[in-house]
């Protein structure tokens, strides 16, 4: 009984082993494993049916007794040893087989798929074997076919897969394929209308219709379109894709967005047509209505904005240039960041209309800026050309406006600052007095408090039309002298220091500090060939000397009546001490009478 269990138990385990050792040598069946398994009995069988298509003991260096000892299966399926027959005789496997091995081309299989030769594609050998796969050899079933155009599409498509860029197009390949650059990898071509496509229908090689590329066009093609690659739909893109986008836009900043080539390339992720747009995009941005945007995009595209101008009419908002065009005008002028008129051109276009308005007053060249009374010109709207000469005229007015309300104004809108107040008017000084048309000067000749004594020297007609002076007419601009007056002339239209002109104008000779306007100071020390205050005045007296009256002395005492009685008179005199001159009042009477003696003469010898 024990016996019987421990031959049970041995009988077992001896299953067990054979069941474990079956599983263990099992043919696994992923497809990496099958193909690795097929090729290697390939490569065997190949070598075995090389080696019996020589003959017996082929390969051999030397002979053996043992060497024609083969092997076979009987009826039973039992492995026997055999010794065959020295005469080469074959079976008639044999001989098909040796038919299949010796093919060498598609086109000597027979028609249709009742052949007993085919291809298999995946070592590219002609085996023996119907549709169904060689025998005895193993081939992938998709590799395999024993149908004529079938074995040339494998046969041709083998050669093409191996194609993977433009330098793979040689030889055999470079008849038979072209390269899709959509796809990187070879196809097997064939022309239609001129251009060359896939011959067979499963391989697709789309993406803007280039088609295939022959060996010839292949290179020259990939470096005239090097963003025809497999990601020209969705990236990345190379280096060279983007250098040649980047200069079809326009753009010439050697780092496009802030990146090299390369790196954009690596960065973009969508279609190189999607990206050259936004290329393009940018370079029509540089010529945006919108300043801000014109820059910014010209700095991406060419790395500075030199091609924008601030003063183009179309960066315009409000009736005002922009903002930075009068930045730059007004710093080309000569004034700086710190004038009023920049600090309100920084705060925009509000600020630049507010700023346009403060210097309209100087828009137009006037004859003198304090007229009173007069209507100075105002606007907040101007252009570029207006600007640019109104706020060049303020900045010469900082050094040539005639009165200093005028110079203070510009200077502030200018450069921020005042210039330094005028010396105060003293004897000697040179100063005008605007009566407009007419811009008188003179000299001041006494100062008595407030009020200045002056002798007026010349009048220039400041305005922008002739006019009629004492008979004279006097063209715009053109300055008349005193000098070229008579006597006469200068007493109606001049007049003298406190003596008023008597004609018809409204010139005085005395006016107070604040109503004149200093043109020139004089000094109290010689100083090269300035004039002292002194001399200033003694020249215009001498040149201009006021008429002076006749001066007379006092009244002498009265002389004896002419007569003792009966009316009689006396008379009483008085000296000429300085006589009339230079149209002076003349002298009055130097000589008085008055009655005396008025009692009646009677004779002496008669009494009452």
């Amino acid at each position: 009984m024990k016996l019987i269990l421990i031959l049970g138990v041995t009988l077992l385990v001896v299953l067990i082993c054979q069941i474990y050792m079956s599983l263990k040598d099992k043919e696994g069946f992923s497809s990496a494993v099958l193909e690795a398994g097929e090729r290697s009995f390939l490569n065997k069988q190949n070598d075995y049916w090389g080696l019996r298509s020589i003959g017996i003991g082929a390969g051999l260096l030397r002979t053996d007794p043992e060497v024609n000892k083969w092997f076979k299966l009987d009826n039973d399926k039992k492995l026997q040893t055999y010794t065959p027959e020295i005469t080469g005789s074959q079976t008639e496997m044999d001989k098909k087989i040796t038919q299949c091995r010796v093919l060498t081309s598609c086109d000597q299989l027979q028609e249709g798929d009742q052949g007993d030769c085919g291809y298999c594609a995946y070592d590219k050998e002609f085996r023996y074997g119907g549709k169904d796969g060689p025998a005895p050899d193993v081939c992938p079933k998709k590799a395999w076919t024993n149908n004529k155009e079938k074995c040339k599409e494998l046969r041709e498509k083998a050669i093409c897969s191996k194609i993977k860029s433009c330098g793979d197009l040689y030889g055999e390949a470079a008849d038979i394929c072209g390269f899709c650059p959509t796809t990187g990898t070879g196809m097997v071509k064939k022309e239609v209308g001129g251009k060359l496509v896939p011959k067979y229908s499963d391989d697709v090689c789309g993406g803007d219709g280039y088609g295939l590329l022959s060996a010839e066009k292949c290179g020259q093609f990939l470096k005239d379109h090097p963003c025809i690659t497999p990601y020209y739909l969705s990236g990345p893109h190379s280096a060279e894709c983007v250098r040649k986008l980047w200069k079809n836009s326009g753009c010439t900043d050697a780092t496009p967005y802030g990146k090299t080539p390369l790196q954009l390339g690596e960065a973009i992720r969508m279609s190189y047509k999607e990206a050259g747009e936004i290329m393009n995009n940018t370079n029509t941005k540089t010529r945006d209505n919108v300043y801000n945007t014109a820059v910014q995009n010209s700095d991406i595209c060419f790395g500075n904005h030199d091609n924008i101008d601030p003063c183009d009419p179309k960066f315009s908002r409000e009736g005002v240039p922009h903002p930075e065009c009068l930045k730059k005008e007004f710093l080309e002028s000569g004034c700086d960041t710190n004038g009023k008129g920049f600090k309100k051109i920084e705060q925009g276009v509000s600020g630049s209309k507010q700023h346009v308005g403060d210097i309209s007053k100087y828009s137009q060249n006037q004859a003198a800026w304090n007229i009173p009374g007069f209507t100075y010109p105002f606007s907040n709207s101007t252009n570029s050309n207006d600007y640019k000469k109104t706020i060049n005229r303020v900045n010469k007015l900082i050094g040539e406006a005639a009165d200093y309300g005028t110079r203070a104004d510009a200077s502030m809108i200018c450069l921020g600052t005042t210039p330094p107040p005028p010396p105060p008017i003293t004897t000697g000084c040179t100063v005008t007095k605007l009566l407009f048309p007419l811009n008188y000067e003179g000299v001041v000749t006494k100062i008595n408090g407030e009020s200045c004594f002056i002798m007026w020297t010349s009048f220039t007609n400041i305005g922008g039309s002739s006019v009629v002076q004492w008979g004279q007419t006097v063209n715009s601009k053109e300055k008349v002298e005193r000098s070229s007056k008579s006597r006469e002339q200068q007493a109606e239209g001049w007049g003298w220091p406190g003596i008023n002109p008597t004609g018809q104008t409204t010139l005085k000779t005395t006016y107070s500090k604040g109503q004149l306007s200093i043109k020139e100071a004089c000094g109290d020390l010689k100083s090269g060939c300035k004039r002292t205050c002194n001399e200033a005045v003694a020249d215009v007296l001498y040149k201009f000397p006021p008429p002076r009256d006749c001066v007379v002395g006092e009244w002498g005492a009265w002389s004896s009546c002419t007569k003792s009685c009966g009316g009689g008179s006396q008379n009483s005199t008085r000296p000429i001490l300085y006589p009339a001159k230079f149209g002076g009042r003349p002298c009055p009477a130097t000589t008085k009478y008055k009655a005396c003696a008025q009692k009646p003469c009677l004779n002496p010898n008669f009494y009452e």
